[in-house]
């Protein structure tokens, strides 16, 4: 079989919160758009590091709706610091809320299949995951590949380096290789079973046998074979997914293509993740053992080893002074933290709020998500600084009747036309120049000039200009919130 001309597609998948992570992880800036010390974010780090290793031209994000723009504005800069091809074939699968992740890796399989055919390999990998060793992760690509084109569901195992009780392992068949004619070297084995967050015990005795390793949720195979194992042990999930794409939206240009998969079908779709699934069910599925310097960033610790450690065994990233302070992350970029005398903690300060916590409790972090949850508070779900297709803006203070908001508009875009019943706005432009929309009047603003926006008014905001605008905006009225939107026209889509 020519293997060069079967095209090996990379699959992201970006739906994860990564609630360990909070304050600085939120539900609408994740985990992969975290900026990491290095600059570079985990998703510009897997995208890099995707179509390196694939060779291809062509590359699937499945990924929330809500966090499209935001993905796509990472391409876009990316592309423009040359890291990405501007040609390159982009398939955007949109998911209305998450559904675990047999949906997503179905779906994906589902329409590289329409497109492809059953033959197209996938290589299906987490947008939130470190890899530091690229070389041995190609290598690894490489065998996966030649044994997913004879019928193999694949899967990465990392070599464990310790009992983590965390992660879920596979357990191996050393006694049963996957011998692949067209790679020379190490083989695959078959996979005897999956075991998910053992404990210390059992987690130790895993690494003393070397049959195990842990699961890394990085796959490969072609989009036929995991079709075709689905129909076999979980047909219903299958027939789900077929329905969704039956309702949804698909929209395709010369080198994009975006499947808006359907809120009322995606919503009948069973919630279970690929391992639960298909991989434990099916007889097909291999293990390519590898050592490639594998993390999930799933923890403080985890993330505060990328930045310096100093003489006192402290991790320190952003405006920190720690005085008698030993064994301690602290993570503060935007505001000055101060320690003294405390060892042994974790501190993140994000500006609207602070999370102290001692390491030996950091798994327990997202208990606190659930908590502003339960309690119906949005910090678990937005920062100070909001993301939008147009641009963001940051809340620089708020009271009662009152909010003040810096509002950042990208060249060329606008917000939408758009009204509020409860509140008015006063716009003054503090850099580039505005298009305003108030009514039926529309005009220019530039720097130290203001207008008022009565409550009531149709208005939009533009920025015409070629640099960003810059806007400061004080909301007055008895009700503040965001849902106060009523959308006239939106060049993005949103209702």
């Amino acid at each position: 079989m020519d293997n060069s001309i079967i095209p090996l597609v990379p699959v992201i998948l970006s739906g994860g919160v990564g609630s360990r992570l909070w304050p600085v992880s939120r539900k609408q800036h994740p985990k992969p758009f975290i900026a990491l010390p290095d600059g570079d974010t985990l998703m510009a780090k897997t995208l890099k590091r995707s179509l390196s290793v694939s060779g291809a031209n062509e590359l699937m994000i499945v990924t929330n709706r809500d966090l499209y723009f935001h993905t796509k504005d990472e391409i876009i800069k990316m592309q423009s610091k040359g890291l990405l091809s501007n040609a390159l074939n982009l398939h955007y699968l949109l998911e209305p809320f998450g559904r675990n992740t047999a949906p997503a890796v179905v779906a994906a399989a589902y329409q590289l299949f329409l497109k492809h055919g059953p033959d197209v390999v996938m290589l299906v990998m987490p947008a939130d995951h470190l890899i530091a060793n690229e070389n041995a992760f190609s290598e690894a690509v490489k065998l996966a590949y030649d044994v997913a084109l004879e019928g193999q569901l694949v899967t990465f195992g990392i070599h464990p380096e310790y009992p983590e009780t965390g992660y879920g392992y596979i357990h191996s068949s050393k006694e049963e290789s996957i011998k692949s004619e067209c790679v020379a070297g190490p083989s695959a084995f078959r996979v005897e079973r999956f075991v998910e967050n053992p404990n210390l015990a059992t987690a130790q005795s895993y690494v003393e046998s070397g049959d195990y390793y842990w699961n890394a949720g990085i796959f490969c195979f072609t989009a036929g074979v995991l079709l075709q194992e689905v129909e076999t042990v979980s047909p219903s999930l299958l027939s789900q997914i077929k329905s969704t794409f039956k309702e949804s939206s698909i929209t395709e240009n010369a080198t994009t293509t975006q499947v808006e998969l359907s809120s009322n079908a995606f919503a009948k779709v069973e919630d279970v993740s690929i391992d639960y699934a298909l991989l434990e069910k099916s007889n097909k599925v291999s293990v390519v053992p590898c050592d490639i310097g594998w993390s999930d960033i799933g923890s403080w610790s985890a993330l505060s080893d990328l930045m310096p450690q100093d003489t006192e065994g402290n991790h320190l990233y952003g405006d920190v002074i720690a005085l008698k302070t030993r064994n301690t992350n602290v993570y503060s970029p935007g505001q000055l933290t101060a320690t003294l005398g405390i060892d042994d903690l974790i501190i993140v300060n994000t500006g609207d709020a602070v999370l102290v916590a001692h390491k030996s409790a950091e798994q327990d972090v997202k208990k606190i998500v659930l908590e502003l949850d339960k309690q119906g508070r949005d910090t678990h779900i937005t920062h100070q600084t909001v993301y939008r297709p147009w641009g963001n803006y940051t809340v620089l203070e708020e009271g009662e009747s009152f909010k003040i908001k810096r509002i950042i508009v990208k060249p060329s875009c606008s917000l939408s036309l758009q009204m509020h019943h409860h509140r008015s706005e006063h716009w003054v432009v503090v850099g580039g120049c505005a298009k305003v929309i108030n009514n039926e009047n529309a005009f220019f603003l530039s720097p130290n000039e203001s207008t008022f926006i009565s409550a009531g008014h149709k208005h939009r905001l533009e920025n015409p200009g070629k640099t960003d605008l810059i806007v400061i905006e004080v909301q007055s009225g008895e009700y503040l919130g965001e849902d106060d939107i009523v959308r006239f026209d939106d060049k993005y889509g949103r209702q």
